[in-house]
């Protein structure tokens, strides 16, 4: 299958043909001890309703050499995905202690640059390429301890030490846990081996509840943006005082958000400003309470979901049972779907990934009605609106919507905006655009490469070398960064 026949698979930019595991084993990386300190601390350290604020690198130093192939590996690749049982409290300095480990497969660079080719992403490399899939200790986002698998890439040769980091982070895959990108047999290598193989040390989160237990908060920028920088306290962990600081990150649809909030929570969650390039492909980043087509499904529950579009409709059940199933409790997450559909969807969001997910709401439930329940639709409304009727659960949801939607930094890292204009699910006008507009208003000014007949499932394909030799220009500064052949977007329409 060509490359952009895989991807044109993955709308809303997943790869789901992946998902063979590691047969190689490894020898778990030890874990920073913990002392007596309650969960309930943990919270009182870092906020009831924020994953953190203190997570700056305080790190002793490691005497430990740099190695592409970390010591004490040793678990299977089905337990990944089990968290062990009696882990210590989780303290500040817990955050990034790696409690599972698997060694993955170590490319040369010949083989690197081909994996890479094969995913739709042409690069030169100058380093092979060691993988390596982890679980890390991280937090949720309202402050209670969790654990995310991650995909971890390796330079065999580093650009500098101490190692530089690249933050990745992926597309939407689904909630259901076999839709976590590790556990494909050579994750995301459109995303992780071109820095990899460029010397930097690269990780990428599945972020929390996605392939683990509890489920996944989809969309949920706080907690997305701090499981992100746990990643580099994991990288310290697994490697030693030879990884460096996170100096670019990049995104693809929900990860092009991700980093988007990156840059911007990054002084609030780590006390520091390190990172230099933020790359936001296509990005699914909220600008309002109402973005990603959820208000005009609200709005017209006669509407066919199919013409309501892929993105709506899927992005709209899984933000619903992420947020319900995290604050209010497993046994609520399918309060805001119609009762008699309750049982279905949860099945389809608990075993479907994107493009089944999307399909099966097209045809098991045809129209908005279906999958909203009419009474939390028209309180959404109202609190849209500002109106009377803004009542529970909606209320809280509004609310946590509102605040969801992050402020970017001026004293930030720069940002790339690459963005297809023949995209179809995060559409130029109502998306992008309106990205832009937010950030150059909050004192960023983003640069736009935009692209005339890029699709949401072939932008990144088409623009990935783009996106990547600009990251590396601006993170280390040797070399002019890229221009773009275009910069046009039309005007913000939400």
């Amino acid at each position: 299958m060509s490359p952009s026949t895989r991807r044109s698979a993955a709308s809303l930019g997943v790869n789901v043909g992946l998902v063979a595991l590691f047969v190689l084993g490894c020898a778990g990386a030890p874990s920073p001890g913990g002392d007596d300190v309650s969960d309930g601390d943990v919270d009182a350290a870092v906020g009831a309703d924020a994953p953190g604020t203190d997570v700056a690198d305080a790190r002793d130093p490691d005497p430990r050499p740099y190695s592409a192939t970390p010591a004490g590996c040793d678990d299977a690749p089905a337990d990944l995905y089990v968290t062990p049982a009696g882990l210590p409290p989780l303290t500040p300095a817990q955050r990034g202690a790696i409690v599972r480990c698997v060694l993955g497969p170590e490319l040369d660079a010949a083989q690197a640059q081909a994996a890479a080719e094969e995913a739709g992403a042409s690069i030169v490399t100058t380093s092979g390429v060691r993988v390596v899939k982890v679980a890390y200790r991280t937090v949720r986002g309202d402050g209670s301890p969790a654990v995310t698998t991650a995909t971890v890439w390796l330079p065999l040769v580093p650009r500098a030490q101490p190692v530089p980091v690249a933050l990745v982070a992926r597309s939407t895959s689904g909630i259901a846990d076999a839709c976590a990108p590790s556990r494909g047999e050579l994750p995301l290598p459109e995303l992780g081996l071109p820095f990899a193989s460029h010397g930097l040390a690269a990780i990428a989160p599945d972020f929390a509840g996605l392939g683990n237990e509890g489920v996944h908060a989809y969309l949920d920028n706080r907690e997305a943006a701090a499981q992100l920088f746990d990643g580099v306290r994991a990288l310290r962990a697994l490697v030693g005082g030879t990884i460096g600081d996170p100096v670019l990150a990049l995104g693809y649809s929900q990860g092009g958000g991700v980093v988007l909030s990156a840059q911007a929570l990054e002084h609030e969650l780590t006390g520091a400003r390190t990172l230099r390039a933020a790359v936001a492909i296509a990005p699914q980043w909220p600008t309002r309470p109402g973005s990603f087509g959820y208000e005009r499904v609200l709005r017209d529950p006669d509407m066919i979901t199919g013409v309501a579009g892929l993105a709506p409709p899927t992005v709209t059940v899984l933000r619903q049972y992420g947020w319900f199933a995290n604050r209010r409790g497993i046994e609520h997450a399918a309060d805001t779907f119609p009762l008699a559909q309750r049982g279905a969807l949860v099945d389809q969001i608990e075993r479907l990934c994107t493009i089944e997910l999307g399909a099966a709401l097209g045809t098991q439930q045809p129209r908005v009605r279906d999958f909203v329940d009419e009474g939390f639709r028209v309180a959404m409304l109202a609190c849209l609106d500002g109106t009377a009727g803004c009542v529970e659960p909606a209320a809280s949801f509004h609310a946590w919507m509102v605040a969801n939607v992050v402020r970017a930094d001026p004293a930030g890292a720069r940002v790339l905006v690459v963005q297809g204009l023949g995209d179809q699910v995060m559409p130029a006008a109502s998306e992008a655009a309106c990205v832009v507009a937010k950030l150059r208003t909050e004192g960023v000014t983003p640069e736009v490469c935009s692209d005339t007949f890029g699709t949401h499932d072939s932008v990144l394909e088409r623009k990935i070398e783009h996106a990547v030799a600009w990251a590396e220009a601006v993170a280390f500064g040797d070399v002019a960064a890229p221009t773009c052949a275009s910069t046009f977007l039309p005007p913000c329409s939400p």
